[in-house]
């Protein structure tokens, strides 16, 4: 395997490095990321499953984190992960519950109890963990900002010994610069995952949006062969500017949901759209091409179903194609 992974000692030291200026390490985990998560794990099981995927896909994570995050024990995060991973040593029909525990046996940190659950694996480590166990020439690259937060990443996924995927942890500064500038070069076997936060509305993340606009915009000029993307739009409490995006209603802002959710429509393509309220309001776009719609959507419904039992949550997870 080619891998572009950074060094360390052996051992389990790796898992006591600190990245405080990471402000993942309290969100890691959370509502948003159960549903996020399996939502990125099911779209590359999908993919796997048909041409040209199944040869080779290639997934660019922006914001990729840590990779393996500690959850205290009086953590209010922890009641969903107990929930989310029962029992410890079966399959429980869960997505996620299934790929936490084989990226955490893999860094052996899975505990034999409940009682030992201390560890959420980010995205870019189940991402992996998911491509390194399929056939096919896989790669994965990956962008964080955060020197400290992109040193521990090396270091997990040199742990994770996924010896059949080609890594990259990147070294580039700003992972959505770099996606913006080259998306529109890539063609339909590259899959990219954009979390951008908050910045929706606020006057002050204008250039931010002006970005987002930009590599959705690259996508839809290369048209049927473009990349792939799945971005993630989360709210916050703010219900009433969530509303007013999700149905329309609000003032448009340039580079904003609607703004964006035109641009794709007036190029005539659509996507899957995933909305949920756990706590914060949430959404997914999921652009994939037209002849794949159908069938990840379909795919995507019993699995956030099985998640909501699980978590028994009593809101739905709307999985629809817009």
């Amino acid at each position: 395997m080619r891998r572009r992974t950074g060094g360390g000692k052996e051992g389990q030291i790796w898992t006591n490095c600190h990245d405080p200026h990471n402000r993942q390490n309290k969100n890691a985990g959370n509502a948003g990321d159960l549903v996020k998560h399996t939502v990125y794990l099911a779209v590359i099981d999908s993919l796997l499953q048909a041409d040209p995927w199944r040869d080779h896909l290639r997934v660019h994570e922006c914001h990729a984190g840590r990779g393996l995050y500690r959850i205290p024990s009086g953590d209010r995060r922890m009641r969903s992960l107990k929930m989310l991973c029962d029992p410890v040593d079966n399959d429980n029909g869960v997505l996620l519950h299934d790929q936490q525990r084989a990226a955490q046996r893999a860094l052996r940190v899975w505990p034999s109890d409940l009682g030992g659950l201390g560890w959420y694996a980010g995205s870019a480590t189940l991402n992996t963990q998911r491509l390194a166990s399929a056939s096919g020439p896989h790669r994965i690259e990956l962008y964080e900002r955060e020197p400290d937060t992109r040193r521990i990443l090396h270091l997990t996924l040199e742990k994770l010994h996924a010896e059949t995927v080609e890594v990259c942890v990147s070294a580039e500064p700003d992972g959505e610069r770099y996606i913006a500038d080259n998306i529109g070069r890539w063609d339909s076997r590259d899959l990219v995952f954009l979390d951008p936060f908050a910045m929706w509305r606020q006057e002050c993340h204008q250039a931010q949006r002006d970005r987002y606009r930009e590599i959705v915009g690259a996508v839809t000029e290369r048209a049927k062969d473009s990349a792939l993307l799945v971005l993630f739009w989360t709210w916050g409490q703010n219900f009433p500017a969530a509303e007013g995006d999700l149905h329309d209603t609000n003032d448009a802002v340039p580079g904003g949901y609607q703004d964006l959710r035109r641009l794709l429509h007036g190029s005539r393509r659509h996507f899957i759209r995933i909305a949920w309220r756990w706590e914060l309001q949430f959404a997914m776009w999921v652009l994939v091409p037209e002849s794949r719609q159908y069938d990840i959507a379909t795919a995507l419904r019993p699995h956030c179903r099985a998640l909501r039992d699980r978590l028994q949550r009593h809101s739905d997870i709307e999985v629809a194609i817009d």
